[in-house]
């Protein structure tokens, strides 16, 4: 992914529900699913992205299925914003196959990080081929 903004034909919605929000995400490939994820859960956690240096931070998951890696990867960012102040909100992918990611957190050290995500769920978990793309959703709990 690129540090210069989200790829071309990405997009994503947040659907409030009573202690939870739902993320559906829709990309040109699976990374780029992944990626604007990180970008809506950052914007949850924090209210402006940041002006200090990028940093990188290595992942390394091994999940059952792209639906799976996503919540793992979600609940990655969420703890390393919780004990870092390290928000993510892009992903560098180096290997991305089948239940496997490779490659590197991307974002910022935030002093003002909120807690308000407490974890990705299995609930309403999905990614999935659409077409020339993919779709997932996932519900986060808040």
């Amino acid at each position: 992914m690129s540090e210069a903004g989200p790829a071309a034909g990405t997009a994503s919605e947040l659907v409030e529900h009573t202690g939870e929000l739902e993320l559906r995400v829709r990309g040109p490939s699976l990374g780029a699913v992944y990626a604007e994820a990180l970008r809506a859960l950052a914007d949850e956690l924090v209210d402006r992205r940041g002006e200090g240096p990028r940093e990188r931070r290595a992942v390394d998951l091994s999940a059952s299925g792209p639906d799976t890696l996503l919540a793992d990867l979600l609940n990655e960012a969420i703890f390393r914003s919780e004990t870092e102040g390290f928000v993510a909100d892009d992903l560098e992918v180096r290997e991305l196959a089948g239940g496997r990611l490779r490659g590197a957190l991307v974002g910022r050290l935030h002093d003002e990080a909120r807690p308000v995500v407490k974890a990705a769920t299995y609930h309403r978990l999905q990614a999935r081929r659409d077409g020339d793309g993919w779709v997932a959703g996932v519900v986060l709990d808040v």
